[in-house]
């Protein structure tokens, strides 16, 4: 098994979101888009949950072997 070490940026997009104006809607958003991003996933199980509202892109990635 390889250990690995890294960053991984994911942009997500959406339109027509509907959420309750409340103290909790930040945090409505952000559950709903990091689901998205794992949906978008090739091995997802929730993948028959994505949602036509959200656009998930990979921006940059530098992963790299941890030698320490």
């Amino acid at each position: 098994m390889a250990v690995l070490k890294g960053e991984v940026t994911f942009k997500v997009t959406f339109t027509n979101l509907g959420v309750p104006a409340s103290m909790y809607s930040s945090a409505i958003i952000y559950k709903e888009c990091a689901e998205q991003v794992y949906a978008s996933a090739p091995w997802s199980k929730i993948g028959h949950q994505k949602d036509p509202r959200f656009k998930v892109e990979m921006i940059d990635k530098n992963i790299e072997r941890d030698k320490g």
